[in-house]
């Protein structure tokens, strides 16, 4: 990746009834519901919230790594809800092979209602097309069957990182990982 590239300012996405805006502390509650919830939190890789210092932590950690340009984290913000129901971002860079791993969340309440599909679809675009982004790659439990279906619904596709040819061994995998082509850069 073109660090060059990497924003100096947060920025914000607004598209699909959706907005993407930085993570603040008016976001805590509905993250700290979202990281209480057994499921929800596992189902996102997160550990289970214990006090709300577990969340201040998250969002101190996620500043850190957007003024280190380490990763973006958004709030993602449905238009007719008006509040953060989730978060979505790139989780890391990889300059080697110009990529980022994306990774998104949603409370439970909003669960299959197609938020966690647009604001994915925002931020594919924005690593495409404003980051320069050649590949995103997503990793995923292979029990979370909605969080497939948006990767698959938006073009990714299954593939095996540790190996040369990339194809995927669905043998007793935890986790499946996914992985979309820039087809401006191929």
């Amino acid at each position: 990746m073109d660090y060059n590239l990497f924003p100096t300012v947060f920025p914000v996405l607004h598209s699909e009834g959706i907005t993407l805006r930085e993570l603040t502390d008016i976001d805590l509650p509905a993250w700290f519901e979202r990281l209480t919830d057994p499921e929800a939190a596992e189902l996102a890789g997160d550990p289970i919230a214990e006090s709300m210092e577990d969340v201040i932590s998250g969002l101190e950690y996620h500043a850190i790594g957007f003024r280190f340009k380490e990763s973006l984290r958004w709030a993602i913000v449905p238009d007719d809800i008006g509040e953060s129901v989730g978060t979505i971002g790139f989780n890391s860079f990889n300059p080697t092979n110009n990529s980022a791993d994306i990774g998104y969340a949603i409370g439970r309440s909003h669960w299959n209602k197609g938020i966690a599909t647009r604001a994915v679809r925002m931020v594919i675009n924005y690593g495409f097309e404003v980051l320069g982004l050649e590949r995103i790659e997503a990793e995923v439990l292979t029990h979370n069957g909605a969080s497939i279906r948006v990767l698959e619904k938006l073009g990714f596709d299954k593939y095996d990182p540790d190996t040369t040819d990339h194809k995927y061994d669905p043998v007793s995998q935890q986790y499946a990982n996914f992985l979309l082509l820039n087809k401006k850069t191929e």
